[in-house]
């Protein structure tokens, strides 16, 4: 018999086909709580949409025990990454390792923002980083960390803009601060038991700067964020 081995599936697809599923059906939910009074509704319209929210609540929830119970690996890691950015920028085999760690990341950078209905594409994240060449061998991590950050909007990282209303950072802002929190922490020296609140620091910080990082993403500054990332990666 053969001892040939087969690689493992690529199982990415289906976290983001999960993922998007759960944000469709939330997102339905709330549209369709929000803009029908369902007490004012007669009887038989009020059971129709009283048994519609229903259901689709339990559809969200079941998505959501598929991703804690039956297969946590199919919706993204549960830990936070210690890896510096440097070890995933220039190596494609390291894209699928970064996008995991960047959407975790993400996710919790979000919620501290207090925009958690936002949906990050992992498939999104990947993409950016695996078209992203090392041209100069001498360019700074700083570098290329602002030209990644640029190539992550192109990429639309971040999707359900109307969610962005309910975030510290108002307006467009979101997505431009979220990211360049994310990559400053991965940027910053920091243990595997720092990760967290390094992560809540950056996140601080990316807020504090707001207008800086917002006016260097309209004007596509790639040297602007460079020399933020440059000048606050120590204080994270």
């Amino acid at each position: 018999m053969s001892n040939q081995t087969f690689p493992r599936p690529d199982v990415m697809p289906l976290r983001e086909a999960l993922r998007g599923l759960r944000f469709f059906l939330r997102r339905g939910g709330e549209t369709l709580a929000e803009t029908i009074d369902l007490a004012s509704l007669p009887k038989p319209a009020f059971d129709l949409a009283t048994v519609a929210l229903r259901e689709a609540g339990g559809i969200v929830r079941s998505v959501d025990d598929i991703a804690s119970d039956v297969a946590k690996t199919v919706l993204g890691g549960t830990t936070q990454s210690s890896a510096p950015l440097q070890d995933f920028i220039g190596s494609e085999s390291s894209s699928a390792e970064f996008a995991v760690a960047f959407y975790v990341a993400l996710t919790a950078v979000l919620r501290h923002l207090g925009a958690p209905g936002v949906l990050v594409s992992e498939a999104a994240a990947r993409s950016a980083l695996e078209g992203m060449a090392v041209a100069n061998p001498d360019e700074t991590v700083e570098s290329r960390a602002a030209r990644l950050t640029f190539r992550l909007l192109d990429s639309r990282v971040l999707r359900g803009t109307t969610a962005q209303q309910a975030a510290l950072v108002p307006g467009a802002g979101l997505e431009a601060v979220s990211l360049f929190a994310v990559l400053l922490w991965l940027q910053a020296v920091r243990s595997e038991d720092e990760n967290e609140a390094a992560l809540m620091a950056a996140c601080d910080m990316a807020v504090a700067l707001a207008p800086e990082i917002s006016m260097a993403v309209h004007q596509k500054n790639t040297d602007q964020i460079a020399a933020l990332y440059r000048k606050y990666v120590s204080h994270v």
